[in-house]
């Protein structure tokens, strides 16, 4: 029965959890990109080649921009929610695929806990999974590229493990380019070595498989080679890829990555890196050797994590297909040790119920901050969700042996007033708990965030300003061309405004309003009044917005040094 209750509250929390408030949050510059490179191929009715202020975009492949345009006209228009519910979507399609691959090692009550360490640590819960980014997406695919390639190299089913990995290779290329093939060949290699079977890289099935690929992605980049240049694409593509390298940062800071990333990493995907305590044991390489499965994810893992380890520049975010397969052998792990380490579960029962308390008491007090004043009802939910909180916390010290576990005989004494096979399994009750930590996240977290952003809420309101001014005048409004643009202040201008807002790089017209960056063009001339202003929020400066007289003004920057944001200048042919 109290199983039966866990199971019920995770699918009542669940939608609400993830999606309450989803658009509340004024957009972070990589979701104005995404967002706004799919309007604009909305406006133009050109799908094939991105832009951004009508200005070739090269830094991302499009396939993230076409859903993020399927989503606009599902929900009749670009905004927040429609930007960030694809995410969700891939979310949720990311722990299904857990769940299926994971069964047959975990069992089905296990496999669901690691569907839900997916959606339930903590980057994903509080960051990831409410953001417009392809990040979300790409690891699902890459994800389900490591499963399915090793359901079928167990069965020996070589066409179809080098068919769907390769097949998923693509897509993942055209998500988000380089790292696709980055996983793909180290993840191939990988395996080959371990199981000796270096012969099928050079089977028909591996080649035939690759050339695919390459065939798959033609269909996107010859057509685009008609309009561009792919020598500059390419380009781009790795520089995108390689900026965050080692080669692109001093060694100090690549040595302070080096040492702080073990720990980073386990703090931003606690509470479930928690689960690494079950990996000291004396047992550990005969528990291990009985399951290939597990084998195959703990290599999966490590062998791609230097690809990140040793990259300075990097999120979270960009590790979170490798996750889920630490979480994966952790319960396994979790589940097989149960009731052969008492002192172990006991302590690891007690982090998780004492967590679930104390944040269930900081839910009934949520409303003496101040910042909550603005909440309608705020008493009536913060009271409701931390009756819930007890509940929850009450039902996780009643669920026993929930999960399958390979414990000994009953009777056998573990510890002072225990015994093997009954202990508490509140795994279940704290996915539960984080589901609604999440909504007492969005119902009193969020609005107050949203509402106290106050330079966020600036660069809305000036872009609205101007883009409306400019559409109800009928005037022409454009940047000027290389000028530093922060892409969430160029999403809500071209929102008001209806339309694209062009970058130009030709002799200014005289009766065209100019957007452009007083520090980059120092000697632009003025050939009117200052029409207006722009904030931009990261730079803390109003850039202006009024007529320049010819000739062309020069910038500081060339070509050769252009910064995200600054455009691309790239001539179609």
């Amino acid at each position: 029965m109290y199983q039966k209750l866990l199971y019920a509250l995770i699918a009542l929390l669940l939608l609400p959890a993830l999606f309450l408030n989803l658009g509340v949050m004024i957009f972070i510059d990589d979701e104005g990109i995404r967002a706004l490179v799919a309007q604009e191929m909305i406006w133009s009715g050109d799908y094939l080649v991105p832009t951004l202020h009508g200005d070739v975009y090269l830094n991302k492949p499009p396939l993230w921009n076409w859903i993020q345009a399927a989503s606009i006209w599902l929900w009749g228009g670009s905004s927040e929610w429609a930007t960030r519910f694809p995410t969700v979507l891939a979310l949720l399609g990311f722990a299904a695929t857990a769940f299926v691959f994971s069964k047959p090692v975990l069992g089905k009550k296990m496999a669901f806990i690691h569907a839900f360490t997916i959606i339930t640590c903590g980057r994903m819960l509080f960051w990831d999974s409410m953001l417009g980014l392809i990040d979300v997406t790409f690891s699902w695919v890459v994800y389900t590229q490591f499963m399915l390639l090793w359901h079928f190299w167990r069965k020996d089913q070589l066409w179809s493990a080098f068919g769907f990995t390769y097949l998923l290779c693509a897509i993942g290329f055209m998500l988000k380019g380089l790292p696709a093939i980055a996983f793909t060949g180290i993840t191939l290699i990988a395996l080959v070595v371990w199981q000796r079977r270096f012969w099928s890289l050079f089977s028909p099935a591996h080649i035939l498989s690759g050339l695919g690929c390459l065939a798959l992605l033609a269909l996107y980049y010859v057509p685009l080679g008609q309009e561009l240049d792919l020598s500059v694409i390419g380009k781009r593509l790795f520089v995108e890829s390689g900026k965050r390298t080692a080669v692109n940062h001093p060694w100090q800071e690549t040595l302070g990555h080096l040492l702080a990333f073990p720990f980073e990493m386990i703090y931003h995907f606690l509470p479930w890196t928690l689960l690494i305590v079950f990996f000291v044991r004396r047992n550990f390489m005969a528990q291990l050797s009985s399951k290939p499965t597990v084998q195959f994810w703990l290599l999966v893992f490590l062998v791609n994590l230097p690809l990140y380890w040793l990259s300075p520049n990097v999120y979270p975010r960009y590790l979170l297909m490798l996750f889920p397969l630490l979480f994966g052998a952790g319960l396994y792990f979790y589940r097989e040790s149960a009731g052969g380490h008492a002192s172990i579960y006991r302590w690891f029962h007690a982090i998780i119920s004492g967590l679930m308390l104390l944040f269930t008491i900081a839910f009934f007090l949520a409303p003496l901050h101040p910042d909550t004043a603005i909440i309608a009802y705020r008493w009536p939910l913060a009271i409701g969700c931390g009756v819930l909180g007890l509940l929850i916390t009450w039902l996780g010290s009643k669920v026993k042996n929930s999960f399958g576990c390979q414990t000994r005989p009953a009777r056998r004494q573990v510890g002072r007033g225990s015994r093997v096979g009954v202990w508490r399994q509140p795994l279940l009750a704290f996915v539960a708990f984080m589901l609604l930590f999440r909504l007492v996240f969005n119902l009193f977290v969020l609005p107050p965030r949203a509402a106290g952003d106050d330079r966020g809420q600036r660069l809305k309101a000036d872009a609205i300003k101007i883009g409306n001014q400019f559409k109800e005048s009928g005037e022409d409004l454009a940047v000027l061309g290389y000028t530093l643009m922060e892409p969430a202040t160029s999403y809500y201008l071209e929102m008001a405004y209806g339309g694209i807002v062009p970058r130009i790089f030709d002799s200014p017209d005289e009766e065209m309003a100019y957007i452009y960056n007083p520090w980059q063009y120092r000697n632009a001339k003025e050939a009117g009044q200052w029409l207006n202003g722009i904030y931009m929020r990261h730079q803390k400066i109003v850039y202006p917005v009024r007529r320049i007289a010819p000739p062309i003004p020069s910038t500081e920057y060339t070509k050769t040094e252009l910064k995200d944001g600054m455009g691309s200048g790239v001539s179609r042919r």
